[in-house]
């Protein structure tokens, strides 16, 4: 007999799923991990369920198919929040299957029983509680909904009787919305222009854009998510797109800009002030007012490509100095110099996660990213991520070594995931900028923000890394070239003071 537990791993499985993360409550969770492994899918068991969502969110982007994550009903689903909103704002296809008590349970004691499909409906597009006869549809429905432009996450409850009950239905998918706008407008109005700016979001971070960026004569702005769309050794790449004011002066320079892709929630909560006219391509129209853009068209970015031909043109020259002018305003301090050296030392094509916290600003700005290289989370701009990340893109390529640059605040969250990756054989670096602090918060007028001091190579052994303790340049290089040659994870603790943090916020957001 098949499971309903069975049909949704089967739909899983043909939906290129590899693995699911979880830490299960029992229940409808452990049918459905038997079902996994018939299915040829692995479980992850993480050491807690924010970092299982985060795992998932991140396979979600390096590999294109829709993650998952499992978690027990009551403190499992309210524990995964965290993690559901980071892959609604940061445009993750994310599935989330929490066990539910089944309804004869429910009108009993009220022990852990709580409205799961209404706690988590602010932070997922769509939700259903699974049922025997529809079962199959409803996997397939949700899988194609949390692809459908803009991803997000969406949830499935599935009652503990339900699990192992007989399942039905068929599959059904989400209709695919017909392209619209005046994809004439956009080209002609970018074939007009002498100084085109190239602004490239979230939604073109797996298309090259370097044939463009060239076609048109381009300078290229790429915001945190879009890292690497142009490969920022590119002599086109001008730099990052933040929304605020450190990118201004090759905005206002720019006669046109080309939204590609660009979504406003990756973007400062600030009205878009830039003079231009603004000509959007986009795959949905989430949040295209903000541009006010003078024409536009949605639908699939490589269409609107084609459809663009050559332009006018910055010169090579005056790009790089742009790029210069932008970089020398944030060479401060020790921060940059040590994402400089990671930048050197490491192989060309690493994966890097990079944290929330004041060590961002230079991990972005210095760190030269490739084409899906790259992960940060920046719609919700969570602390924490940065570890699972890493974690998930070592088991997505599982010949090389991943990166988290993290701070001490970050590494606090999930650190603690490093056993996971001992236990997988994934192999991570954690970079923990440790200034003991934090430093984002304190420069913006906080008190009383400082940590005591966390020796966390200390911390790193006891989950199965090697460790390193460095304070400069020299002894960070050294430290990252032994991480290299051995077989296990390694955490460098980096000891700074984060003095040049309040001016680096400066610099970029005015």
């Amino acid at each position: 007999m098949e499971t309903v537990a069975d049909q949704v791993a089967e739909a899983l499985a043909a939906r290129g799923v590899e693995r699911v993360f979880g830490f299960p409550g029992g229940g409808s969770n452990l049918a459905l991990i038997d079902a996994l492994e018939r299915a040829g899918i692995a479980f992850v068991l993480t050491r807690g369920e924010v970092a299982a969502a985060l795992m998932a969110a991140a396979t979600a982007e390096l590999t294109g198919v829709p993650g998952v994550v499992l978690v027990g009903n009551g403190p499992g689903l309210t524990s995964v929040v965290n993690g559901v909103a980071h892959a609604q704002l940061d445009r993750a296809p994310l599935l989330v299957i929490s066990d539910r008590f089944t309804d004869a349970e429910q009108g009993l004691t009220g022990h852990q029983i709580l409205d799961q499909r209404a706690l988590l409906a602010p932070v997922v597009k769509w939700g259903a509680t699974l049922a025997p006869e529809t079962a199959a549809e409803t996997v397939a429905h949700a899988l194609a909904r949390a692809a459908a432009a803009p991803c997000g996450a969406v949830h499935l409850d599935m009652p503990r009787d339900v699990a192992g009950s007989r399942g039905g239905g068929g599959a059904s998918e989400v209709a695919t919305p017909g392209a619209s706008g005046d994809l004439g407008a956009v080209a002609r109005g970018i074939a007009a222009a002498r100084r085109p700016l190239l602004a490239v979001g979230l939604e073109a971070r797996a298309i090259d854009v370097t044939a463009l960026a060239e076609r048109l004569g381009a300078a290229v702005l790429t915001t945190y998510k879009a890292k690497g769309a142009l490969p920022e050794t590119h002599p086109r790449w001008a730099g990052l797109l933040t929304g605020g004011e450190i990118e201004r002066p090759v905005l206002e320079r720019s006669d046109a800009v080309l939204a590609l892709g660009l979504d406003p929630v990756e973007l400062l909560s600030r009205p878009w002030t830039a003079e231009a006219p603004v000509y959007a391509l986009r795959t949905c129209d989430a949040g295209l007012d903000y541009l006010g853009p003078r024409a536009h068209w949605i639908g699939p970015l490589a269409t609107g490509i084609d459809a663009l031909a050559s332009g006018g043109g910055w010169t090579e020259a005056e790009i790089a100095a742009a790029r210069e002018a932008m970089l020398a305003r944030l060479r401060l301090g020790d921060a940059w110099r040590f994402i400089s050296a990671l930048r050197d030392e490491l192989p060309r094509g690493t994966v890097v996660s990079v944290d929330a916290g004041a060590h961002m600003f230079p991990a972005t700005a210095f760190w030269r990213a490739e084409r899906g290289r790259f992960l940060i989370s920046n719609g919700l701009a969570t602390m924490g991520f940065a570890v699972p990340a890493a974690i998930a893109a070592a088991l997505v390529h599982e010949d090389a070594l991943s990166v988290a640059i993290t701070g001490d605040g970050g590494f606090a969250y999930h650190g603690f995931e490093l056993e996971t990756a001992a236990r997988l054989g994934a192999r991570v670096l954690v970079v923990v900028v440790n200034d003991s602090s934090l430093s984002l918060i304190r420069i913006k007028g906080g008190s009383a923000l400082n940590f005591g001091t966390v020796d966390f190579g200390r911390v790193g052994e006891g989950l199965g890394a090697a460790s390193a303790t460095v304070s400069d340049e020299a002894g960070l290089r050294a430290a990252v070239r032994a991480a290299l040659a051995r077989p296990e994870s390694t955490v460098i603790d980096v000891r700074c003071d984060g003095r040049e943090y309040a001016e680096t916020l400066r610099a970029i957001r005015g």
